[in-house]
């Protein structure tokens, strides 16, 4: 069980049980009564906040004198308390969780990270794993940028897909910024795929809010409907659900136009789309398999639009596919890809469209509709 009547201030306390659930011994019993004490204790969850804080700025500065003062004290702070430490593996967390502790206690924190940069170049895939463990696994030609704040953790999405693998943490939701919408998670599996023409959230697992803004002020409409919202949203059976903006029905559409930001909860299982021009469906049976194709090297089109399609085709090659014809570009197709063989797309397309397959260079490649009786 945790222990509420420690003799240390809250910062240490906190602190033992920060260190402690990365590095010492923790349960499941552990962790909700944790998930407790931070609900219903209001103190010591801003005190967790500030140990969370010193201990990312502490790792910062390992190397420098202003540790070494941290670790002087904290040794003293130990050695204080001596006949509690049983083992090394426990001396280890406890003085890790002091160094913590009396860095917190004189005030060194921080109010928000340096953001972190991550991008992918055509036909490349990586994962990442942030430091609350969550993970975000980009794929080809995408850009996202990666900041904390004290009360949430934030992605945004410049351009490309991702999934995200969200560490739950309900004190600090996630945030993935998207165009004008922001998505907020607590802990959920979900992709976004950002191109000049729409959004699209697909659910695997959990559920989302997505703030619905047309603001011109980007900025506004990030800064202020989204902690509107992120002081509202709790896992369900913690508070009531948002419950602004039911989802819609599979079909139906909402422009958005005017009025006021609303929120859209999905669930596992379902899909959001926004079109650039604020066009929405919500359908609450996702195609997953096509949603998630790109993680094992495919590409699944399902009556897609060819303009669609060649975006996202575009992503694995170099070379680049260009369409030179409105009619042709809004042609639907279906089918399996590999990931990356422009040549074989082309060759589909060429099969089964009527198209004129023009090979500029080695870098690119023309599409146009093939002029009749050729």
């Amino acid at each position: 069980m945790i222990p509420h009547d420690s003799p240390s201030s809250l910062e240490f306390q906190a602190s033992e049980l920060f260190v402690r659930r990365l590095h010492g011994s923790w349960s499941v019993q552990d962790e909700a009564d944790l998930e407790m004490r931070l609900r219903d204790d209001h103190d010591f969850s801003d005190a967790y906040v500030r140990v969370a804080d010193a201990w990312e700025e502490l790792g910062a500065r390992a190397e420098t004198s202003e540790f070494a003062r941290y670790r002087a004290a904290a040794a003293a702070y130990v050695s204080a308390r001596r006949r509690v430490i049983l083992f090394r593996k426990t001396i280890r967390w406890r003085i890790a969780a002091a160094i913590v502790g009396v860095a917190t206690a004189i005030g060194v924190a921080w109010q928000i990270h340096k953001p972190h940069e991550y991008q992918t170049a055509i036909g490349e895939q990586r994962t990442i794993e942030l430091d609350d463990h969550s993970h975000i696994a980009l794929d080809a030609n995408t850009r996202l940028v990666v900041r904390y704040s004290k009360t949430s953790r934030i992605v945004d999405l410049k351009k490309g897909q991702a999934q995200f693998s969200v560490t739950h943490d309900a004190r600090r939701p996630f945030k993935v910024l998207a165009d004008d919408r922001t998505i907020i998670a607590v802990g959920t599996v979900f992709t976004v795929e950002l191109d000049e023409q729409m959004i699209h959230v697909a659910m695997m697992e959990g559920r989302v809010a997505v703030l619905l803004s047309n603001s011109d002020d980007h900025t506004y409409a990030r800064s202020t409907a989204d902690d509107r919202a992120i002081a509202e949203y709790r896992e369900p059976g913690t508070a009531p659900d948002i419950g602004t903006a039911p989802s819609l029905p599979a079909g139906s559409r909402r422009s958005g136009s005017s009025g006021e930001p609303g929120t859209i909860e999905l669930s596992a299982g379902e899909e959001l789309r926004v079109s650039h021009g604020g066009e929405m469906t919500v359908n609450p049976k996702a195609d997953l398999e096509a949603a998630t194709a790109w993680r094992a090297g495919k590409l699944i089109f399902r009556a897609e639009r060819l303009a669609d399609a060649v975006r996202r085709v575009n992503r694995y090659s170099p070379s680049q596919i260009e369409i030179d014809d409105k009619p042709l570009a809004e042609r639907r197709i279906s089918g399996v890809f590999e990931e990356g063989d422009t040549e074989g797309f082309v060759d589909a397309i060429g099969r089964y469209l009527p198209v004129a397959i023009d090979r500029i260079d080695e870098g690119k490649i023309r599409l146009r509709m093939r002029e009749v009786g050729k």
